[in-house]
């Protein structure tokens, strides 16, 4: 297993053990610091998710019991007596971790401040921090994407990766662009949606405020007897105006809406769907090699 699949498996089995998010991130990272050649080996020649749990395990074992045992603030005596003894915290005493095949947490307590932390990793609090979102929230940030020192890849493996992507390239890089033209067609056709939606709505609202004031002007000229109109033809011209404009401001607003809320959001959500389809084409690449290069 490689070391980014482990440190990320081992975080997201903390968080649902009821491991804080950020104690869970800390404690990985100041245990990657740990690692030794022969703890990168092990962790090389892991293959299921059985042994991690057993380690994440342990490790929130320890980490509960050091926030349960957690020694109390001192208490200062009452001010009338200032003679008092003070009362003693009581003693934690923390009892190691089972041994496992990696050194969990023995050598690294829980409220350790991480040594230097990286400034990418600073996050605001959250007032849910015992959330159980999956490490993979961080998808675009992959600070553990590495192969361990020791995992040379096979000559065999290199050599069948590379010679299968040369000849697969063809299919591999028209599939590609095939996928980038149907996503470039679509954010053309929604662009040319909003512009067309824009100018229609400039359309109904001419057309409509120049049918709404001839209605109300002839109903006026009516109620007055001009052109030997009569009361009753002037109301009616006047609420047929009216009912004009009403329908030209619902369909006016309707069509603004769809052009400058509901368009945007659509692009958006495609453009989201596009670097998640990317996204899986990256991890497919990397899925490939490593399974190449481990032959």
């Amino acid at each position: 297993m490689e070391l980014n699949v482990f440190m990320r498996e081992l975080e997201s089995a903390l968080v649902q053990r009821g491991i804080p998010d950020e104690t869970a991130l800390r404690h990985v990272s100041n245990l990657r610091r740990t690692f030794t050649n022969e703890d990168l080996s092990e962790i090389q020649a892991i293959q299921s998710s059985a042994e991690i749990n057993q380690l994440a395990d342990s490790i929130a074992a320890i980490l509960n019991k050091n926030r349960r045992t957690a020694p109390a603030p001192e208490v200062l005596p009452p001010e009338n007596e200032p003679d008092a003894p003070l009362p003693a915290a009581p003693s934690a005493k923390i009892q190691p971790a089972p041994q496992t095949s990696v050194r969990p947490a023995d050598e690294i307590p829980y409220d350790a401040p991480a040594p230097e932390p990286p400034p990418r990793r600073q996050q605001p609090a959250r007032s849910d921090s015992r959330s159980s979102a999956s490490p993979r929230r961080r998808e675009q940030v992959d600070d553990y994407f590495e192969y361990a020192p020791d995992a040379a890849p096979s000559t065999k493996g290199m050599i069948l990766f590379w010679v299968g992507l040369f000849i697969t390239l063809p299919l591999t890089l028209g599939i590609v662009i095939a996928m980038l033209a149907i996503f470039a067609v679509l954010f053309v056709v929604l662009s040319a949606l909003i512009v067309a939606s824009i100018i229609a709505v400039i359309g109904v609202v001419a057309a409509g405020a120049v049918a709404s004031l001839v209605a109300i002007i002839f109903g006026i000229t009516q109620l007055f007897g001009i052109g030997g109109g009569t009361v009753i033809a002037g109301i009616y011209e006047i609420g047929l105006g009216v009912m004009v404009a009403g329908l030209v401001l619902f369909v006016s607003v309707l069509l603004y809406n769809f052009a400058i809320r509901f368009l945007p959001w659509v692009i958006s959500k495609l453009g989201t769907f596009l670097r998640y389809l990317c996204g899986k084409l990256k991890d497919l690449f990397l899925y490939v090699r490593r399974e190449c290069y481990q032959l």
